[in-house]
């Protein structure tokens, strides 16, 4: 009687390491945030492709994971691209805490400007590269960031009253001790300086506050419109401020 027990205890284990190891992708949407929409999974839970996500205004046409391990804890490998021009690549751990490792996303700069400021009347150029050597973030937010920058390459923007020159745009990440990601930014170029600070709450509120200056090769139009409601001070740095919800 106990090989029988026994015998039936391992044909059991088997089959329900076999059941863990074909667990359908399915499984995964009980486990995405709130208002994340999934066109397709397939797949298993441990390698798999979703395609045609959609979450606060960003869309997503193929994105795979693979499971991977990180000193002897399990974790999935995320890859993602879009026709539009995003990809990128993240390692992740965890669930109520969230760790990211290695992470690159590339933006086209115009398809970062129209999550952002929808209505404004420019288009940006060049390509936005946010590299992230580790990240901390549960419910509460940010807790902590290492090694996280970006860097916005042949950064250019053009309206109807004219073009400028970003020449390259780079920042740094940090959490806030409300849990928001922020990002520190400094800019300078033949037509423009620019310096400040912008944030990412948990609620996906965002918020910059910063100074901008233009230079003798600013066009006119520009200057003007810049600094029509605004007053400089000392250094003749103009107060810029931009905020809404992602």
């Amino acid at each position: 009687m106990p090989r029988k027990v026994a015998f039936g205890l391992l044909i059991a284990g088997i089959y329900l390491f076999w059941l863990l190891l074909t667990a359908p992708a399915r499984l995964l949407t009980f486990a995405l945030p709130d208002g994340v929409r999934v066109g397709e999974l397939s797949g298993t839970v441990w390698h798999g492709e979703a395609r045609q996500l959609a979450w606060r205004g960003v869309r997503l046409a193929h994105l795979r994971w693979t499971l991977t391990f990180s000193s002897g804890l399990p974790g999935w490998r995320v890859t993602l691209d879009d026709p539009d021009g995003l990809r990128g690549h993240v390692s992740l751990q965890g669930m109520t805490t969230l760790r990211l490792q290695n992470g690159l996303l590339i933006i086209p700069a115009n398809l970062a400007r129209r999550w952002l400021t929808p209505a404004l009347p420019a288009e940006a150029s060049g390509q936005i590269a946010l590299n992230l050597s580790e990240g901390r973030f549960n419910q509460a937010g940010c807790q902590q960031v290492s090694g996280g920058r970006l860097q916005w390459q042949e950064a250019q923007l053009s309206s109807p009253a004219g073009s400028l020159e970003l020449a390259r745009v780079s920042g740094k990440f940090s959490c806030t001790p409300a849990g928001a990601l922020a990002l520190t930014l400094s800019q300078d170029s033949h037509q423009l300086s620019l310096t400040g600070q912008g944030t990412l709450s948990p609620d996906g509120r965002y918020a910059f506050h910063g100074k901008l200056q233009t230079r003798q090769s600013t066009p006119a139009l520009l200057t003007l419109l810049v600094a029509q409601h605004q007053r400089q001070d000392e250094q003749g740095r103009i107060p810029w401020q931009l905020q809404g919800k992602w």
